[in-house]
């Protein structure tokens, strides 16, 4: 692998050591970051001029379901069990191992044009080993890191066949999967258990698959909700209370879950990812992103499914700043109209709002520091620092939709779009140069084999478009 010496750059490190440089070189050896300077000598590097471009890390993204990238735009008015009904349960089983693959393929592809370099692939379709060998071979052939996360089918039961949440996860394709394809934790590509969690399965199965995943020294994670009519009364309170919470342990989504039992999580060391622009479409409670920093903890997001809401990291983070600015806006409010006095404070007009709650350098954090954590990977990834892998990106600032932006943070946060990426490297290996992906005979391949897939799944299942 060459040297590669990026000159010239204004540098967003999101290192409290390195700081942020408004001109500084970087130089990548064997695929890691190997010196970060204002000026840094290295005739034989392979030089890349980033005058005028602003570096960064790779934006992560920490819980997404690539497998369903070939259906997007069909979920945009779903409400309800919507998801559930016509995803789950009319279009997953309608899935080949093919359409795995280029669903999985397009995605991933996808997440590096938008600038992220680290997906968290939650794969819930994996109905055969073929299944997961398909999606596995996708992100293989992306170039993307990524954490499996090996997941299961929830279809509605036949006549005699027991209900998904009373199945335990299958141990027998966790071991082939960690002692096979996926058996090296320091490799592009590593291995996570996808469970059924407290509100989606049995006591039972919750014991069974927790003990497995730290059986095998593996991430979990699971859905869950905290709402009424969970399958295990009092959620994560009961399996902290077995000891359940000694592994590691990722909770996405939790809107409804109280400050108590969100307490538990991070006190036993689990993370917790909120999904913003998804979570806004189906639900009514506020992420939980604000709510961990609040308790101290390191919040993360991710994008989850596609097939209603736009699927980058840009996108997202300017969701989640605005929904975290109008969940803590509601709530000065309310505590503002309770002082004295208060009523002749509001009427005098403009905002009575005096201090903004959640900043953009918060939220840019959350996308990289604070899902690198989620992932338990903050010693490779999500800061520009020497010995960090060379996981990093590069925005050019000549559209005229950001030229104009003065802060860097600010510009990244709430003007950047994908096409401002000119650059993506992973692990030291450049997968998007010149504002284009590396591998064009692999898109033009890609594009009708997607549609094709598509348009089968829709006309098989017949789910309606609304």
């Amino acid at each position: 692998m060459p040297d590669i010496l990026i000159t010239r750059a204004h540098i967003l490190s999101l290192d409290p050591a390195v700081g942020d440089l408004p001109q500084a070189d970087i130089l990548v050896q064997n695929g890691r970051i190997a010196r970060i300077a204002p000026r840094i000598d290295a005739p034989a590097a392979q030089r890349i001029d980033a005058a005028g471009n602003l570096v960064m890390p790779g934006l992560i993204n920490a819980h997404v379901h690539t497998w369903e990238t070939a259906l997007r735009g069909i979920g945009g008015n779903w409400a309800g069990l919507d998801y559930f009904n016509y995803f789950h349960g009319r279009l997953a089983p309608l899935y080949t191992p093919e359409d795995t693959y280029l669903g999985t393929l397009a995605g991933a592809l996808a997440q590096i044009d938008a600038g992220v370099t680290t997906i968290f692939d939650w794969c819930h379709n994996n109905s055969t080993p073929a299944h997961t060998d398909a999606a596995i071979d996708a992100l293989r052939a992306s170039g993307i890191r990524a954490v499996f996360g090996h997941g299961t089918v929830k279809p509605r039961p036949r006549p005699g066949e027991r209900h998904f949440s009373e199945i335990p996860h299958p141990v027998a394709e966790i071991r082939r999967l960690r002692h096979g394809p996926l058996s090296d934790d320091q490799a592009l590509l590593t291995l996570a258990m996808a469970i059924l969690g407290p509100d989606y399965s049995t006591l039972e199965v919750c014991r069974h698959d927790f003990r497995a995943a730290m059986d095998f020294a593996l991430l979990s994670s699971a859905h869950a909700w905290g709402r009424p009519g969970r399958l295990v009364p009092g959620g994560y309170r009961s399996l902290a209370a077995e000891g359940l919470l000694a592994g590691r342990h990722n909770v996405v989504h939790g809107n409804y879950f109280e400050d108590d039992e969100l307490r538990v999580l991070l006190d036993h060391g689990a993370s917790v990812t909120a999904t913003p622009g998804v979570e806004m479409q189906f639900h009514v409670r506020r992420p939980l992103s604000g709510r961990v920093r609040a308790l101290g903890g390191a919040a993360s997001i991710g994008v989850d499914s596609e097939v209603g809401n736009k699927g980058d990291m840009f996108d997202l983070m300017r969701t989640t700043l605005l929904v975290e600015r109008m969940y803590a806006n509601q709530d000065a409010y309310a505590t503002l109209q309770n002082r004295p006095a208060a009523g002749a404070a509001i009427g005098t007009g403009g905002s009575p709002i005096e201090k903004t709650a959640v900043r953009t350098r918060d939220v840019l954090e959350w996308a990289t520091v604070g899902n690198a954590a989620a992932l338990g990977m903050s010693d490779r990834i999500g800061t520009l620092a020497p010995g960090k892998q060379a996981d990093l990106i590069m925005l050019e600032r000549r559209g005229l939709h950001i030229l104009s932006a003065q802060d860097p943070v600010q510009a990244v946060v709430s003007y950047a779009q994908p096409n401002d990426v000119s650059m993506v490297m992973i692990g030291g290996n450049i997968v998007k140069h010149h504002g284009a992906l590396c591998r064009a005979d692999q898109l033009e391949q890609l594009r009708p084999a997607v549609l094709a897939s598509a348009e089968r799944l829709l006309r098989d299942s017949q789910v309606p478009i609304v």
